[in-house]
């Protein structure tokens, strides 16, 4: 599925909590990619959900983050963390991926909403910003944020 606009992925939430559910009901076992899914779409929201990732992680068993199959979920929650202690570089950093088919369309959106988000926060805020801060704040090299400043 394309995600584009804030429906599609709340409509995605709708999909994947009920597919969560009906999981749990039925074969007792819920696949990791619909957790990777469900945790991608919740910090792709705008804004980010990030009670609800952190309530997800919670609720995984921790035989599912732990496995081979976790690993995913491991670098999805280090997106969450950054986001949650607004720590933009470690944000970035996560954001890098590779990331499985299932995801991917959803980290590249969130990496682009979470890029414009703080090129709008860092131009309401200040007036005045060193290149390198801009840079860091942004997530890009002290180039491309010059570039972006003129």
């Amino acid at each position: 599925m394309v995600v584009g606009a804030v429906e599609n992925v709340r409509e995605m939430v709708t999909r994947l909590e009920q597919q969560e559910l009906d999981c749990q009901t039925g074969s007792g076992t819920v696949p990791v990619s619909v957790y990777c899914e469900l945790l991608a779409c919740y910090l792709a929201m705008d804004p980010p959900d990030l009670p609800q990732a952190k309530y997800l992680m919670q609720r995984i068993p921790a035989t599912v983050k732990q496995g081979e199959e976790g690993a995913e979920l491991t670098k999805l929650w280090a997106v969450g963390k950054g986001m949650w202690t607004r720590d933009n570089p470690a944000v970035f950093a996560a954001l890098a991926g590779p990331w499985s088919s299932g995801v991917e369309q959803i980290m590249a959106r969130l990496s682009q909403g979470f890029r414009d988000s703080q090129k709008r926060l860092v131009g309401e805020a200040y007036s005045t910003i060193k290149l390198g801060d801009m840079a860091l704040y942004l997530g890009m090299g002290e180039a491309e944020a010059g570039a972006l400043a003129e």
